[in-house]
């Protein structure tokens, strides 16, 4: 699937979700990793410097290579605190700042993981392309299609732009329960009961984590091979099908044979959750033979991890 030897890859947030497995599967996807020095994001001053300390040592580890900068730092959601929020569009301004100044990686790949969920929550006429325009209707899609326009309007006339927009992942993760499907399976596991925000008609288009980064770094592969030293590409990471909230808490609850502690919350912040987020993935558009696991097959595996590392922090 992906080109055997893709060249030098920094990953900004290799120790989250999403970013960790891109780690795991960058050298089968024909990449060196940078082994980049830790950053501390919650201090700007040394959040600054750290950024610039990596890009300087980027630049070298990549001379002579193909070299590829992904932004995998995000976090929060449609509930995340303002502030919290802010702080990625901060950072990500920070790194904008540094690769401005940063002329060794100029030509560079730079991928910016965008949350399809956010840019398009009050988009109209689903389902949704890459071509439809992202319309917010919470602060967390607004961030995102914020930290979308400072990349194009800063750094696309010197670098390759790829604005990859994902859509909701699941799989297992040590960390912070993240996203519907695990959130479900740690409380049927752990008997903690959990709220959920929105109707159970609402549809999303699910995405086990392994099988939406290895889709990413084939979208990185195509936009590489376009012939061009700057630019904007885009994609639309997802499985291609829909399913709804209802549908999700069953299939959960047949596969882990167990009924989750739930109730149906009464919240504010639900007015802005679209109920129809159905999307065609860019690997669909192009006819592309990937094929996503099921949400069933999905959730077994992640029920199974849970059953030796049940209590997720």
């Amino acid at each position: 699937m992906t080109n055997p030897d893709q060249g030098s890859l920094w990953i900004i947030g290799a120790g989250g979700f999403l970013g960790s497995n891109l780690a795991s599967l960058s050298v089968e996807a024909g990449f060196t990793n940078f082994p980049a020095s830790a950053i501390s994001w919650n201090d700007p001053a040394q959040r600054q410097k750290g950024l610039e300390k990596n890009a300087s040592a980027f630049a070298a580890f990549a001379r002579g290579t193909q070299a590829t900068i992904i932004w995998a730092a995000g976090k929060g959601g449609v509930a995340t605190q303002q502030r919290e929020v802010m702080s990625e569009w901060s950072a990500f301004s920070d790194l904008v700042e540094v690769l401005e100044k940063t002329s060794e990686l100029f030509g560079t790949q730079i991928v910016i993981c965008s949350s399809a969920g956010g840019v398009y929550s009050g988009s109209l006429s689903p389902p949704f392309t890459v071509d439809t325009p992202p319309v917010a209707i919470n602060q967390y899609g607004q961030e995102k299609i914020d930290i979308e326009k400072i990349a194009v309007a800063r750094l696309a006339t010197k670098y390759r732009i790829l604005i990859a927009r994902l859509t909701n992942l699941y799989g297992p993760w040590p960390g912070n329960r993240q996203g519907l499907v695990n959130r479900l399976c740690t409380a049927a596991v752990t008997r903690e009961p959990i709220q959920i925000y929105v109707t159970l008609d609402t549809s999303r288009d699910y995405i086990d984590v392994k099988d939406a980064a290895q889709i990413l770094f084939g979208e990185i592969e195509f936009s590489a091979r376009q012939s061009v030293s700057h630019g904007v590409h885009m994609c639309l990471v997802g499985s291609g099908r829909t399913t709804s909230v209802g549908e999700v808490i069953a299939t959960v609850t047949n596969v882990g044979r167990r009924k989750i502690p739930m109730s149906l919350a009464d919240l504010s912040y639900k007015d802005l959750q679209p109920k129809d987020l159905r999307v065609v993935p860019t690997w669909i558009e192009r006819s592309l033979l990937y094929s996503p696991v099921e949400l069933p097959v999905g959730t077994k595996r992640l029920f199974d991890v849970l059953a030796t590392s049940p209590r997720w922090s």
